[in-house]
């Protein structure tokens, strides 16, 4: 497999060489399948598990504003499992050895049929759930992870009858259930014995313990006859199973797609795309946008949040009557251009002057989740000498406070501002919005210089170049 150009790195930690190296995502994609699925499994099943994983990894890559490995600071991605499942190159030729060549090429001819292509709801990388057998039903994403994920819907799937996994069969003694369950069945006793539902059940006893009658399965019984029929030495009996047999139908979580089902599928001629339709819900398969340094800021998606607006909100109105509301909205929009031309995606909570209610804007943040919140305006104060640039971030925003301090540096020396410093505070929509979000006091309006200077156009442009820098450094 060459590498190309065009290839998107890695961070991969190697625990075995306890180092971080560079590995292009297609060349990682056949190792990523090798271990997740059968590969056995027909062509068309492979390309669909090769777009999971390539789905995964993009996902997870901090060049496009994933968290990467939560274990490992500044990798994407670790080769110990909890990442994701992957076999190393060199770990299948000694697993496979002489079936190497076969198998390897035709993981490669997956991977290379289905290059560049992810998985997307509503222009977002998902996060691909995958299980081996679900056993006649996929299932709705909160019954199995208390989150509502609208391409995460349960299907029904009858495809997967030819699964292994179809029907099987677990004996578990009762220590090894306490154990993992961290609970303290009663003990075994004479006088005690509970309800097995539809196995023991209506337990009559005396004063003295003793079973004066019992339903077991269809049938009562008086203690006597139990005692006679099963050889017991009395009527004083109880009982406490030492095995659990579990029956279970299907592996797995039963999220997303079902491996032995999209195999059966593949095997009647459905494609992939006819696949992954089946199995999530309103999704997109397109080829991610590679990176590039004319877009630094590709993939990246920013709500900008321009301050105040309309008749009832019109903000601080400076001297020479300039008023707030209309400079934020000027700046957010200039803004907006300034980081869509670099390749991120923008979304402004208002695009005149109207008024939008704080809970609104908070909805809006909330429903894009975008990378990052930012709110526009300008300060204000009864002396009229006082200016400067000062950005406010909500208390343990980590990263809110990371991109307030990139973009108040890169501000105050594009504009020659007074650096007032990057703060805490508890705005409505710092403590709203669940995704990181900054509020950014770009000026005084009650300093005449610097209203006079946010009247230049040459200005509001500086302005919004200098935000759009701080984010580049964010995330370079």
């Amino acid at each position: 497999m060459r590498s190309s150009k065009d290839d998107v790195l890695i961070k991969l930690y190697d625990g075995h060489m306890n180092q971080l190296i560079n590995r292009p995502v297609d060349e990682l994609i056949p190792e990523m399948v090798a271990a997740q699925i059968n590969i056995d499994f027909e062509l068309e099943t492979l390309k669909v598990q090769s777009i999971i994983a390539r789905t995964m990894l993009i996902r997870k890559a901090k060049a496009f504003g994933g968290d990467g490995c939560t274990k490992y600071h500044d990798a994407d991605f670790c080769l110990e499992g909890h990442c994701g499942d992957i076999i190393p190159k060199d770990e299948l030729m000694k697993k496979w050895k002489d079936d190497f060549r076969w198998i390897w090429e035709k993981l490669v001819r997956a991977e290379e049929e289905t290059k560049y292509l992810i998985l997307t709801f509503n222009n977002k990388v998902i996060d691909p759930k995958f299980h081996s057998t679900c056993g006649g039903a996929t299932d709705n994403s909160e019954n199995v992870e208390n989150n509502k994920v609208i391409y995460l819907r349960k299907v029904l799937c009858d495809h997967c009858k030819s699964s292994p996994y179809w029907d099987n069969v677990k004996d578990l003694d009762i220590d090894e259930i306490e154990k993992k369950l961290g609970v303290k069945l009663p003990d075994s006793s004479p006088f005690y014995g509970a309800n097995i539902e539809g196995i023991v059940e209506d337990i009559e006893r005396d004063e003295h313990g003793r079973v004066l009658k019992i339903k077991i399965g269809d049938k009562i019984f008086k203690g006597n006859e139990i005692r006679e029929q099963l050889g017991l030495n009395s009527t004083r009996f109880g009982w406490k199973p030492t095995v659990l047999k579990f029956e279970t139908r299907g592996e797995g979580h039963g999220l997303g797609v079902c491996q032995y089902g999209a195999n059966e599928m593949a095997k009647q001629g459905k494609t992939l795309e006819e696949i992954f339709k089946y199995y999530y819900t309103g999704v997109d398969i397109k080829e991610y946008e590679r990176p590039s340094k004319n877009k630094p800021l590709s993939n990246r998606t920013i709500v900008i949040d321009p301050g105040h607006g309309g008749e009832e909100n019109p903000g601080v109105i400076g001297e020479g009557g300039l008023k707030e509301k209309d400079i934020d909205l000027t700046i957010a929009a200039k803004l907006k251009e300034e980081i869509e031309r670099l390749g991120a995606t923008a979304v402004l909570t208002r695009e005149s002057d109207i008024y939008v209610p704080l809970s609104n804007r908070a909805k809006t943040g909330n429903e894009v989740r975008p990378d990052f919140f930012i709110s526009i305006h300008m300060n204000s104060f009864g002396n009229s000498s006082i200016s400067g640039t000062e950005i406010y971030h909500y208390r343990g925003d980590k990263e809110g406070e990371i991109l307030s301090n990139f973009i108040i540096e890169n501000m105050v020396k594009a504009l020659g501002t007074v650096n007032k410093g990057v703060k805490t505070e508890d705005f409505y929509l710092l403590r709203s919005i669940t995704t990181s979000s900054i509020h950014i006091e770009v000026a005084y309006l009650t300093n005449p210089e610097e209203e006079t200077k946010l009247l230049d156009e040459k200005y509001i442009e500086s302005i919004a170049a200098s935000i759009a820098k701080g984010i580049i450094e964010y995330y370079s």
